[in-house]
């Protein structure tokens, strides 16, 4: 079997290692209700989760019938909420911790790039028990520009001492996709999380429908300046059949 040869593993963090809907569907209601708005219902969340907070309170506002133009003056209110207690709701995915924990014992190096705040994501991260497994955090605030622009994928490589050749982004959203492809490296979309668009779309090298899917994928290499050549699983080869 052919596999990904890659030194690190990128992971977004909403919708591909923890399920956060509820504890950011809490917030923006709290955010809603000093407007006197309905509240946002669980089944609409979903659908508004993965272009950071602004655009979060931008599609609740609109959603609920408010004015979508009063977002940016509410991002404030919404993380001095949401940081007192980002994880009360908020869980990792079936086979997360099992296949962190494992790629971390083959000695494969891991990151979290996401566009929620970096303070936020180490809470999270240490909430759920996964912040000893992650090494390089790369938050929406860490440098001026956020997914998809490739610069926090390059910053993480940075600061994981690797040539960025030798990493691979796994996430949910096709920023996440677009983001990689900007910074030329391998990309593998999970079929599940907040996605607006069928994943199948995204145009990522590999689709996988639980991340535990990773193991028989990822092998672990030697760093290389020179990006790896790929051969997909067979699984990858018709990745509409996973949806």
């Amino acid at each position: 079997m052919k596999t990904y040869e890659v030194s690190a593993v990128l992971f977004d963090l909403d919708g591909t290692l923890v399920d956060s809907a509820e504890d950011l569907r809490a917030v923006l209601n709290d955010v809603l209700g000093s407007l006197s708005l309905r509240a946002i219902e669980p089944s609409e969340i979903r659908a508004m989760i993965g272009d950071g907070v602004p655009k979060l309170i931008e599609r609740g506002l609109a959603a609920a019938g408010g004015d979508p133009t009063q977002a940016p003056a509410l991002v404030g209110d919404f993380l001095r909420i949401y940081e007192a207690n980002p994880a009360e709701r908020t869980r990792c995915y079936p086979t997360v911790r099992e296949t962190l924990t494992e790629l971390r014992r083959r000695q494969c190096r891991l990151a979290v790039v996401t566009n929620k705040p970096a303070v936020v994501t180490h809470k999270i991260l240490r909430d759920v028990g996964l912040s000893d497994l992650v090494e390089v955090v790369i938050g929406g605030d860490t440098l001026p520009q956020r997914k998809p622009h490739p610069a926090p994928l390059r910053e993480a490589a940075r600061q994981l001492a690797l040539d960025i050749a030798d990493l691979v982004m796994v996430g949910d959203n096709i920023h996440d996709i677009e983001a990689a492809h900007a910074a030329g490296i391998l990309s593998i979309a999970v079929t599940y999380g907040y996605h607006h668009q069928p994943p199948r779309t995204f145009g990522a090298d590999c689709l996988v429908d639980r991340l535990d899917q990773l193991l028989s994928l990822i092998r672990v290499s030697t760093p290389q300046s020179d990006r790896p050549s790929i051969s997909l699983h067979p699984a990858c080869s018709a990745p509409e059949s996973l949806q």
